[in-house]
């Protein structure tokens, strides 16, 4: 769960796999001890401890977490705001989520340790001939150290031959600038988030709660707007969210959704998508979080703004070899 709101890290110079391009060997050796550059908020020299890169293994998914709580926490106070503890049911899902991608796409994942501590970690996926980058954090006391860089070298190095790359990115100027320069094309995304007006919503919404039977039509769906998600569906589907489609003759479509957040979404056509949408808007308790919005989604901002949530631009898309899909809303870690 992308989470989006994620503080990647990285710096000038960073290489990935070009479609075609032979990738070049992630660096794993440890980094010796030396001086680290002067930042410019204390202009004092420190030492950076050495650290080095390497495969993720499920004994280390409690570290992970660690660090991307601290780096989240981080990210919040630059903006002024609390940092907020995640319900202990949304930790459960994300610990599985970490354990998955070590068993489902091992390759993508890698985390850069120091004096036997993680200290930052980077995620991928890899289908067909879609490579995405699903998560990279480095913790605060380890930033711009390189850290960020070499990681996702290493993992970049599982989309080795893909036609079509991805990036989900949070608005750290680092992070931006690393994935532009490892010649993505950037696309602003913004997000929804707020307690909608209830009295907007339509009071007959088409389409059903649906489970695992209907992963058919998630998968024809999917073909239809050239993505291939029905296995990760699946598997967010098994670890508690719920499913919703709608398939009325006109579109077709679907979309996993929990209480506190749209996880993800695919559909024919932007009507369709807007059903799905009103229809997570409806079932949702309290606030609502939506992701990953880029101006081929403007059905789903006409919704925010007839809903009166807060629509606010949050990051990035990065694309490589294909354009953003639509109507289509990301998870953060499978795109």
């Amino acid at each position: 769960m992308m989470s989006p709101h994620r503080s990647h890290q990285g710096r000038r110079g960073a290489r990935t796999a070009r479609p075609g391009c032979k990738t070049p060997r992630p660096t794993v050796a440890p980094r010796t001890g030396g001086k680290a550059p002067r930042t410019r908020s204390t202009r004092r020299r420190r030492m950076v401890e050495p650290w080095k890169v390497r495969p993720m293994d499920v004994a280390d998914v409690e570290a992970v977490m660690a660090v991307v709580d601290a780096a989240n926490a981080e990210a919040a106070r630059k903006r002024g705001e609390s940092p907020r503890p995640r319900p202990p049911d949304q930790v459960a899902l994300t610990r599985q989520g970490h354990v998955r991608f070590v068993e489902r796409d091992a390759p993508g994942a890698w985390v850069a340790e120091s004096s036997g501590m993680v200290i930052g970690v980077a995620e991928s996926i890899r289908r067909g001939d879609f490579w995405g980058l699903s998560m990279l954090f480095t913790d605060p006391r380890s930033q711009s150290q390189g850290v960020g860089r070499i990681l996702l070298e290493a993992s970049s190095a599982y989309g080795s031959g893909a036609t079509m790359r991805m990036i989900q990115s949070s608005s750290d100027p680092r992070a931006m600038r690393l994935y532009s320069m490892a010649g993505l094309e950037m696309h602003p995304s913004a997000g929804l988030s707020g307690s909608p007006d209830r009295r907007a919503i339509p009071r007959r919404l088409g389409g059903r709660s649906a489970d695992a039977s209907d992963l058919d039509l998630v998968a024809a769906t999917e073909a239809s707007i050239g993505r291939s998600r029905t296995e990760d569906v699946e598997s967010v589907l098994q670890a508690g969210n719920r499913l919703d489609v709608v398939d009325d003759g006109r579109g077709r479509g679907w979309m996993l959704w929990h209480p506190g957040r749209l996880v993800m979404l695919g559909a024919t056509d932007a009507e369709t998508a807007s059903t799905l949408l009103w229809r997570y808007l409806a079932g949702a308790e309290g606030e609502v979080s939506v992701y990953g919005l880029t101006a081929a989604q403007n059905w789903a901002f006409a919704v925010g703004h007839a809903a009166r949530v807060t629509v606010e631009v949050t990051g990035a898309m990065f694309v490589d070899g294909m354009d953003v899909p639509g109507p289509w809303i990301p998870s953060g870690w499978y795109f």
